[in-house]
């Protein structure tokens, strides 16, 4: 008994851990997307899976809460009459959330649907098999879902990222009389963009860490 509870507690934690690394990275893809800074720079770090994290707080809580709600309730009542139609809710909590999330566009609006779409499939209770089908269709069936899932939350947390970048705002240094908005630190890799007549220019420039000393932080952020 104890063996097989270690087992499944095993089991959620290594699914946890690659959920969260997988979430994290693909923000941070579609963060740095956005701002042009090179992919090849990305680091996974105790910060910047905690800040990261603390952004998608209220994404993934009102999509999950949602649709554990809308799941649970619908299960009690036996998935009958208006509660049939309960992952078609869920479908339609995901798009909305996603979509709220991002630029208003008929093109994100498209994208929303889609993935709310991938998410009804996953959330719907998969049907009852029987002992006597074949081993190799059951898998192929699991692996399906896995593919699914991972790039439902690959491709979402890519596009929240990219939408993320688009509307933060960013804090000012000044260096040898320039002025840089700070988009990114990975460890000793800083990536800035230097503003003129109050606008970010649209190429990145790269400083080291060291290479900061005496730069002066204005209490001003700037967002574009």
């Amino acid at each position: 008994m104890l063996e097989k509870l270690l087992r499944k507690e095993g089991l959620a934690v290594a699914a946890g851990t690659m959920l969260i690394y997988t979430s994290v990275y693909f923000f941070e893809r579609g963060y740095c997307s956005r701002l042009n800074i090179p992919l090849d720079y990305i680091e996974i770090s105790i910060p910047t899976i905690a800040n990261d994290l603390m952004y998608c707080f209220v994404f993934t809580l009102l999509i999950a809460i949602s649709s554990m709600v809308i799941m649970i309730t619908a299960e009690k009542k036996g998935f009958k009459g208006f509660y049939s139609l309960a992952p078609f809710y869920c479908w339609i909590v995901y798009s909305a959330v996603l979509f709220y999330s991002m630029e208003h566009t008929w093109k994100n609006a498209g994208a929303s649907i889609f993935l709310g779409g991938l998410f009804f499939h996953l959330i719907f209770p998969p049907e009852k098999t029987d002992e006597s089908s074949p081993k190799l269709s059951l898998h192929y069936s699991s692996v399906i879902r896995y593919s699914m899932a991972l790039f439902l939350a690959s491709t979402t947390f890519a596009i929240y990222g990219s939408s993320f970048a688009a509307d933060s705002t960013f804090d000012t240094y000044t260096h040898n009389g320039k002025h840089y908005a700070l988009l990114k630190v990975y460890g000793e890799n800083v990536f800035m963009q230097e503003i003129v007549s109050d606008k970010r220019l649209s190429e990145v420039t790269y400083f080291n860490a060291q290479n900061m000393t005496g730069m002066t932080l204005k209490k001003g952020v700037i967002k574009r």
